[in-house]
């Protein structure tokens, strides 16, 4: 069980960073590189700047609809692999309460890629939920002096102004779609480590020392998870409160 459980978990994380491209080749081939990519994000937004209208134009609404894909095919694979990992982390805790204290080490590992699994299922939901929003880091790297340059420059003037371009406030609401869709995953996934922190307080037996380190060590790990979790629901609520610093940030473009 334990031995299907990791092989299932390895080709789990093989197919996590595999499969999409596999998978998307055939019908958005020409993405395929990461320079090639980067270069067709700048022109969408380019051109979506310079058309002046909501609507997304052919490139960009192309590219929106490929990393729709690509993340929706990373959120049935992270889905996965958190099941596995999760049922790998009790067959190792309960291995390790039968007296085979060398299991112990990998019932923390496994628990760790658990909850590793559930934040890249959190950060591939809100991919999925606004892809083009998930586009606009592939600028950050985008060549000095390029067209982008120049509608980054633009697009931060504009934001000063009482009333922005269509484009500019699609964008606004799509970025606030974006945390706001964080905030929601996250403080879910936060109740769900409440019920389980309470379930595993109610189980605890006095007594067995095996149990009452099994138990300090999950409720260490769940602590820094909601602890890490809190911080992103913070982070994102002021996001979504203030979209414009948001956007800037998103596309790297410095507010100085």
């Amino acid at each position: 069980m334990i031995g299907l459980l990791l092989a299932a978990g390895s080709a789990l994380v093989a197919a996590f960073v595999l499969a999409p491209a596999a998978l998307l080749r055939g019908t958005y081939g020409d993405f395929d590189d990461g320079a090639a990519l980067q270069g067709a994000v700048g022109r969408g937004l380019v051109e979506y700047w310079r058309g002046g209208e909501p609507q997304f134009p052919a490139l960009l609404g192309r590219l929106v609809d490929y990393w729709f894909r690509w993340h929706a095919i990373k959120v049935v694979i992270t889905s996965m692999m958190l099941v596995v990992f999760a049922l790998l982390a009790v067959a190792l805790w309960r291995r390790y309460l039968r007296d085979a204290a060398g299991y112990a080490v990998g019932a923390i590992g496994a628990t760790v890629f658990t909850v590793l699994a559930t934040g890249l299922l959190i950060v591939n939901i809100q991919s999925t939920a606004v892809p083009v929003v998930a586009l606009l880091p592939l600028l950050a790297g985008s060549a000095p002096g390029s067209d982008i340059d120049e509608t980054s420059r633009e697009m931060r003037e504009a934001l000063t102004e009482p009333a922005g371009s269509p484009a500019l406030t699609v964008l606004l609401g799509e970025v606030e779609r974006y945390h706001w869709v964080m905030v929601v995953v996250a403080a879910i996934v936060l109740g769900a480590i409440g019920l389980a922190a309470a379930a595993l307080r109610k189980r605890r037996v006095p007594g067995d020392a095996r149990v009452r380190f099994m138990h300090r060590t999950l409720t260490v790990i769940m602590t820094l998870t909601a602890c890490l979790l809190l911080l992103v629901v913070t982070v994102s609520v002021l996001s979504a409160t203030n979209p414009s610093d948001a956007l800037l940030a998103a596309m790297g473009i410095t507010t100085g």
